[in-house]
């Protein structure tokens, strides 16, 4: 990814780095990502694939809120022929398919994606998959987004397999943002 984005914006690298451990290792055919952000995930993702040298079938979701609405050529040129782009809400997307993926990569609508990540697990996601979210937050600092522990609470309360990682160990690192890992089976 270019340098047009902030790192605000983007995945921190540990946790890219176990996005492309878990592609690598779980080998998904259909992968969805919903949010670009800075394109460190979909790196990440991109990187287990073209480790893999499997057929896959990658979509990506966007609203381009972080674009100011408008979807940033200049940001997706490197993916061309890659991944499939979709320009939508999350919502909208998430209740209009009839697709199912084995890996999703969730880094969207940070306010409301809580909302319907039962009808995510048990509708989108095929068995033996693995669905992410990012920026899980669990602490109430600046920045935060609370609701987001509802899915890690939801994940806890239904006995879903799941790890949270959230723990620094470097200067500079972002893990306390939370990326909680969920695994169907």
């Amino acid at each position: 990814m270019t340098n047009l984005v902030p790192e605000n914006i983007k995945i921190d690298t540990a946790h890219a780095m176990c996005i492309t451990g878990l592609v690598v290792a779980n080998k998904p055919r259909s992968i969805l990502e919903i949010g670009l952000g800075g394109g460190r995930s979909t790196d990440a993702i991109l990187a287990g694939i073209d480790y893999n040298q499997l057929p896959y079938y990658y979509t990506l979701v966007d609203n381009w809120l972080d674009w100011n609405g408008v979807r940033p050529a200049e940001v997706l040129a490197p993916y061309e022929g890659r991944l499939k782009v979709v320009d939508s809400d999350e919502k909208d997307f998430v209740f209009s398919t009839t697709e199912r993926f084995d890996f999703i990569m969730s880094d969207g609508d940070h306010y409301l994606t809580d909302q319907w990540f039962d009808h995510v697990y048990d509708n989108l996601l095929n068995r033996n998959g693995i669905l992410v979210y990012h920026d899980i937050n669990l602490f109430n600092e600046p920045g935060s987004f609370p609701n987001l522990a509802r899915i890690y609470h939801r994940c806890v309360q239904l006995g879903l397999p799941h790890h949270l990682f959230n723990t620094n160990s470097l200067p500079g690192e972002q893990c306390q943002r939370g990326l909680l890992v969920i695994f169907k089976h």
